[in-house]
């Protein structure tokens, strides 16, 4: 829960019981010392850092020459066993890099001759300063430390008979090295070849004794991406009855590649994530490995996202005024997403806060973005744990929750409350809304400003970025700012998108710095008391994932709105729900 004051944290720590099945609030005697210490110090080392990041890149080319690509999908094995994907890879791909501006040449089945005549034909198109991808699906294999792309007509080698390999396949070292000594600009190697080992014995032996393929240390300007990491088995399917027609690493791969806004290494860890996810689904351990030796940033599209919100503010529950400053926070949230350009903006305060109605806004707001875009989901008001069932998995048996205006904790204390009571919003059900962002490669910003924030959301999802007001045990005090009550965190979340965050001064927002503004506003204003949480985490978010652009007219912008908002002050004290676009760009 938010406190308004000594005497309102006095009374919800009274009314909390620890008792099975009911609110869980731990008193400030019980953090640990983790949770109150918080390093001014390093939040200040980071802003350093940030100032001197290079600003991101406006123009789609990234300033460079040509784009130029070679993909390669084999199927039809002839001593080997064939495959069912690699060719639907090889066109996904295909038709993708196309649509970001490539000049592909595209192969199928290719035999040894095919494939080396290919390799020397792209060589040859490459010239200095050129983005150059090249893109394999089908068998591979490592050996001494080598990694083998094999064509169709190799023949299946038995234990003595490795030294043939050099003849008869590809070294992956070689293409990149090859590719990277004409004089491109960026060298982008993908290997989704990391499939059964193709020279498998009957007896579980290996003739070469594999499990995938092994690590690569390319060059300079180099970019290589593994359907799998090292020594795992990257599948071809989930299962037999599996219809897409891609492999398990590309289905997911292809359309975060053409994610605007996404330098290839945010396209890398989202793939791992993703992919991760999908084959855990059928027991399977695959996390795609990634070797950056790029020096500096780089886009096959550059940030231009669209912006969509929704502000959940509230005060009153079961009608009955126990805060004062969550409205004030969705308000001023509200008004910075429209201020830096948001398309649209759902305003839910108080008694409108329903789950039937959140619940259809967001899927409203999911279905209008396009990959890409971003969707802020903030909420500012009460929240609190109950007891997880075992079964739930939940790592510190609490599950945590946000209130809604239809009930109160004193309620709640004399009902109980379950997973589906209809005045809560479980962790469960965020997972689940993130879920549906994440299939269509929509950013989501998720801001929950109340007590246990940091616990509201279960696992990471690589198109999250997620900001909890504190630590799960702990309380969220309101703050006067300027004679008005606000929370900390979405008093600075607010001011950070409108440009203050923007430490290096670009006019974008990074990942970064929004969670490191946040977190030294947030010192600043109620020192270790509060310690807000990010997922991913503070020293892990993306310096070069632009999640807002600022307007160079903010300020005008903010005058403008300001004015709007005096004028609609009386249907906002009422309740009413808004959606205002905000002025074109």
């Amino acid at each position: 829960m938010r406190r308004t004051g000594i005497l309102a944290a006095f009374l919800a720590l009274a009314l909390a019981s620890p008792a099975a099945g009911g609110i869980k609030v731990v008193p400030l005697s019980e953090w640990t010392e983790e949770q109150k210490i918080v390093d001014r110090s390093g939040v200040d080392a980071l802003i350093r850092g940030l100032k001197d990041i290079p600003g991101l890149p406006r123009a789609a080319t990234n300033g460079v020459g040509a784009r130029k690509a070679l993909v390669i999908g084999n199927n039809a094995y002839s001593g080997l066993e064939p495959l069912r994907k690699a060719i639907g890879d090889a066109e996904t791909v295909s038709a993708t890099l196309r649509d970001l501006g490539f000049t592909v040449t595209t192969l199928s089945d290719a035999d040894v001759e095919t494939f080396d005549d290919a390799l020397g034909d792209f060589y040859e198109t490459l010239g200095e300063g050129d983005i150059a991808f090249f893109y394999y699906s089908g068998h591979g294999i490592a050996d001494s430390g080598t990694n083998y792309l094999l064509p169709v007509d190799m023949p299946k080698l038995a234990e003595l008979e490795r030294s043939k390999l050099k003849r008869g396949a590809v070294d992956a070292s070689d293409i990149v090295a090859e590719i990277k000594g004409r004089g491109v600009k960026l060298a982008f190697v993908v290997l989704d070849a990391c499939r059964d080992d193709p020279f498998a014995l009957e007896t579980g032996r290996s003739a070469a004794a594999i499990g995938g393929l092994s690590a690569m240390k390319p060059t300079e300007g180099a970019f290589v991406i593994y359907s799998a990491g090292i020594r795992q088995k990257a599948l071809d399917r989930l299962d037999d009855g599996d219809r897409d027609p891609n492999s398990v690493f590309t289905r997911k791969f292809a359309p975060i590649l053409e994610t605007p806004g996404l330098p290839i290494v945010e396209i890398a860890k989202r793939t791992q994530v993703d992919v991760k996810s999908l084959a855990a689904q059928v027991g399977h351990v695959q996390t795609p490995a990634y070797y950056d030796q790029v020096i500096g940033q780089f886009y096959l599209r550059p940030p231009a996202p669209e912006l969509y919100g929704i502000a959940i503010g509230i005060d009153e529950y079961a009608r009955e005024r126990m805060l004062q400053g969550a409205v004030n926070d969705a308000e001023r949230v509200a008004r910075a997403l429209e201020a830096v350009g948001a398309r649209e903006v759902v305003r839910i305060f108080d008694r409108d806060a329903s789950r039937a109605f959140i619940d259809f806004a967001w899927k409203t707001l999911v279905e209008k973005a396009a990959p890409g875009d971003t969707i802020v989901l903030h909420y500012a008001g009460n929240s609190g744990q109950f007891r997880a069932l075992p079964e739930s998995g939940e790592a510190d048996g609490m599950q945590e929750f946000l209130l809604l205006a239809g009930t109160s904790y004193a309620e709640l204390q004399e009902s109980g409350v379950t997973e589906s009571h209809p005045d809560i919003i479980t962790d469960d059900t965020l997972t689940g809304w993130m879920e549906m962002a994440a299939a269509r490669n929509i950013n989501v910003t998720l801001v929950v400003d109340g007590c246990h924030g940091g616990g509201l959301l279960d696992r990471e999802f690589a198109n999250v970025s997620f900001i909890g007001a504190s630590a799960e045990n702990e309380l969220v005090a309101e703050i006067d700012v300027g004679g008005i009550k606000h929370g900390a965190v979405s008093e600075a979340f607010a001011r950070g998108i409108e440009g203050e965050a923007d430490f290096n001064g670009d006019s974008f927002v990074s990942q970064a710095e929004i969670d490191t503004f946040v977190v030294s506003e947030v010192i600043d204003r109620v020192g270790d008391r509060q310690t807000p949480q990010f997922m991913p985490a503070l020293d892990k978010s993306a310096r070069a994932l632009a999640l807002f652009e600022v307007p160079a007219d903010i300020a005008e912008r903010k005058a403008a709105l300001e004015s709007r908002r005096a004028e609609q002050a009386s249907a906002l004290a009422a309740g009413q729900k808004l959606s205002i676009s905000a002025p074109d760009r």
